[in-house]
């Protein structure tokens, strides 16, 4: 599914995995009913941004519009515009019968690709909603990571806006750096400590959902190579990571290890619960 583990996306869509899995393999016996088949497969497209319409062509129970039913009510509509029109001598009497057809077929098209059954999608789309409306590349551009000297923050707006960064003080600046030790190929800096509950830096692409106590999401998007995202919310944070070898995670501050809890194809779930005293 564009890359994306069946694992990681049921637990988007709050659905168990053999469903996802029956659909992906055109097995709709093991699902309940068509309805519960089309609405699935609604929200498994909007989750990964595509078209549905082709995909809802494919599945049994696509709504087909009455085309004598269409043609009637297109006449109907045209008889009524000539009506209006008498005074000013303009009628519809000279439309030709394959124009109202094509007008016809129109109308049903446009019922066949975009009727569908809401009340369906609704019950497996609740956890859905996009962050914001807008797109994972625009909250990409406004997410922003901040270094902050030694003993303060580095924050990461997890409401998809970009959040001003905090001027440097004044005795910081006058403060030498540290230099480090000349080599043929620079290492990347390690990422900066944090006061956040959770931080994670991608070494590469990696897909990343995390909700806080309640069940309120607080992000769930692709981090790029190099990005860095901090988050603190109400405790316990609930986390999913796809791709758990192409991150570093910091917990309250302390460097955290995947490697035990990732599960085949490098899903990891784990909670960040409150820090010891």
């Amino acid at each position: 599914m564009h890359g994306l583990h069946l694992e990681v996306v049921a637990a988007a869509l709050k659905v168990p995995v053999q469903k996802l899995a029956a659909l992906e393999a055109d097995d709709l016996a093991l699902l309940p009913d068509p309805v519960f088949a089309r609405a699935l497969a609604a929200s498994v497209c909007r989750a990964l941004r595509v078209d549905p319409a082709p995909v809802l062509a494919r599945l049994p129970g696509a709504p087909r519009a009455s085309l004598a039913e269409s043609d009637r009510a297109v006449g109907g509509a045209i008889k009524s515009t000539s009506h209006r029109n008498a005074g000013l001598g303009r009628t519809t009497q000279g439309l030709s019968r394959p124009l109202i057809a094509v007008v016809a077929l129109l109308l049903g098209a446009a019922a066949l690709l975009f009727w569908v059954p809401q009340s369906a999608i609704d019950k497996v789309t609740a956890a859905l909603a996009p962050q914001g409306g807008r797109s994972p590349s625009a909250q990409g551009e406004s997410t922003t990571t901040t270094d902050a000297p030694a003993g303060g923050t580095s924050e990461v707006a997890a409401t998809g806006q970009a959040a001003p960064a905090a001027p440097l003080p004044a005795t910081a600046a006058s403060q030498p750096a540290v230099a480090e030790a000349p080599a043929a190929t620079p290492a990347p800096a390690a990422a900066p400590a944090s006061s956040e509950a959770i931080q994670i830096t991608a070494k590469g692409e990696a897909w990343v959902s995390v909700s806080e106590a309640g069940g309120r999401l607080l992000q769930q998007r692709t981090l790029a190579n190099g990005e860095t995202l901090a988050l603190s919310g109400k405790l316990p944070l609930a986390v999913i990571i796809g791709r758990a070898s192409a991150v570093d995670v910091l917990v309250h501050g302390k460097p955290f290890d995947l490697t035990p809890i990732a599960r085949g194809g490098g899903v990891a779930r784990f909670e960040v619960k409150a820090e010891a005293p």
